[in-house]
């Protein structure tokens, strides 16, 4: 539930950031709009709040850095009627200068975060839906302080594809376009239902020698390591949609996309690489790959990939991969 208070009533205290910047919480480059402003008489009386009108499923970021304080995504419904105040699934995130941004009206089991979990301001949270105090699909956003036991809004400015704005209700924004050269544009899929990362190790003796493929979908994960073209391990194991959605926010937080192809004259006779792919009903619609040696990186992938493969690993018994 989120409350509303006269936010005009009391002082903001000093050690509260009220010029911080925010990023829109939509993990989208298309335009949003602000469907309730500061002050709606809908529901929104007395509050500094914002509801962006978003389709269920879409993903929510953070705007701004923290540390999430509170998580609620085991409700199913919404409505108009003040029944479903209490029953909203939520984020709320606790900011370095004691403020809290709440996140609301997410779907079920639409969480991506744990409470005590440092999240990054751009990073996907969760995904909108329509439960709780809600009379259609949207995100309410709004950041707060506590002040005599009261929870107090402030207002807040996005940086957006006008400038840094504070956004005004029934106007459009959307996240600055990236300058980027023409000749390098980077490319990532819209969606995907299954992810392939393929790693090749160098040209040692075989007793070294490592390669490995893991095939992620929204139901099972397979491991299989080979030397040289024989098989080593091939195993598969049945997973949860949540572990699914991990590993597809993973991607997209970390940065996995195509770039413009880098190829050097020197060539190389033992070296590693990468390749990441992803489907969509079974037509691939991403590929890119990342080779090393004698220091020299080449291809067209950039992003972390460790850390994407540390993502595909977590919470997965050790005994399943070779490590």
């Amino acid at each position: 539930m989120y409350l509303s208070f006269d936010v005009n009533s009391q002082k903001t205290p000093l050690s509260i950031d009220t010029n911080y910047i925010y990023e829109l919480p939509i993990y989208s480059s298309k335009r949003v709009l602000v469907i309730q402003g500061y002050n709606g008489l809908y529901s929104h009386k007395g509050d500094y709040a914002l509801d962006f009108k978003l389709k269920k499923g879409s993903a929510v970021s953070a705007a701004r850095e923290g540390i999430v304080y509170k998580v609620e995504d085991q409700f199913k419904k919404g409505g108009p009627k003040k029944k479903y105040l209490n029953k909203g699934n939520h984020i709320i995130i606790k900011h370095s200068d004691g403020s809290y941004a709440a996140y609301w009206h997410l779907k079920n089991k639409g969480v991506l975060v744990k409470v005590g979990q440092t999240v990054q301001k751009g990073e996907i949270i969760g995904y909108s839906g329509n439960t709780g105090f809600s009379s259609w699909p949207h995100l309410h956003f709004d950041v707060y302080y506590f002040s005599n036991g009261k929870q107090i809004t402030i207002p807040t400015k996005f940086e957006t594809h006008k400038g840094i704005k504070q956004l005004k209700v029934y106007r459009r924004y959307k996240k600055p376009t990236l300058i980027i050269d023409q000749n390098d544009k980077n490319t990532i899929p819209k969606n995907f239902n299954k992810i392939e990362y393929h790693f090749q190790g160098a040209s040692v003796p075989p007793e070294y020698h490592k390669s490995y493929s893991w095939i992620i979908t929204e139901s099972s994960i397979r491991y299989v390591a080979n030397s040289y073209g024989t098989v080593l391990k091939d195993t598969t194991q049945q997973i949860s949609l949540e572990k699914w959605e991990q590993c597809k926010t993973a991607f997209l937080n970390c940065g996995i996309k195509n770039k413009k192809e880098v190829t050097h004259e020197k060539g190389c006779t033992g070296g590693t690489s990468i390749t990441i792919k992803t489907w969509l009903n079974e037509k691939e619609n991403f590929s890119g790959f990342a080779s090393k040696c004698g220091g020299e990186i080449e291809g067209n992938l950039t992003g972390d990939t460790e850390k994407f493969l540390s993502k595909i690993k977590e919470g997965i018994d050790p005994t399943f991969y070779f490590h």
